[in-house]
């Protein structure tokens, strides 16, 4: 066999596997794509209530880590944001009042699981529609961006970064200079 043959005989081959390759996993992906991370991780949830300015309980479908000994019932905390805890006000009630005034109870929402959990609870991006609740809240100066735990949010990353700054620029919410919740810069340093 000329080199030429040889190499074009070493081209198709290779197409060929590559082709079969493609195929194969393609169809196993039909048997077991119902299981794959991205089908597993993204569900639809209805809003039950708001227990703080970045922690909710939910009902969806299933829950991987139920609450209350109902296995449709999750308690969500909202990924790579932090808010004032209880008895740091006024910013915690802030915080809390304006989360129940974008996810009301019975309020639709896409919950998408980080996989990771903090107590007991899911960490999660919470969407209403298209719009990033998470994000929101980083965007009104009612939370800041949980620097230590952003790797979960790799999508919406660099959105929560310029956010932050601009309310920061802004003065909104924990920011306001007059009455900054200094805890937030000193527990949560961003290094971009």
């Amino acid at each position: 066999m000329s080199r030429k043959n040889y190499k074009n005989y070493l081209f198709w081959q290779g197409l060929i596997t590559l082709l079969l390759l493609l195929l194969i996993s393609g169809i196993f992906s039909q048997f077991w794509g119902n299981t794959s991370l991205a089908s597993v991780s993204t569900q639809s949830a209805t809003v039950i209530s708001v227990v703080d300015g970045d922690t909710l309980n939910v009902k969806m479908t299933q829950c991987r880590l139920p609450i209350n000994n109902n296995s449709q019932q999750c308690r969500i905390r909202l990924a790579c944001i932090d808010t004032p805890e209880r008895g740091q006000n006024p910013f915690y009630q802030q915080a809390k009042d304006r989360l129940i005034e974008l996810l009301p109870r019975g309020t639709n929402i896409t919950v998408k699981d980080t996989d990771t959990t903090a107590g007991n609870r899911i960490v999660a991006e919470i969407f209403r529609g298209r719009n990033s609740i998470n994000i929101q809240m980083v965007k009104e100066g009612k939370a800041v961006v949980y620097c230590k735990h952003l790797n979960v949010c790799s999508d919406s990353r660099n959105s929560l970064l310029s956010t932050e700054a601009a309310a920061r620029k802004a003065g909104l919410g924990v920011w306001n200079p007059q009455q900054s919740w200094t805890q937030s810069r000193e527990n949560h340093p961003c290094r971009n």
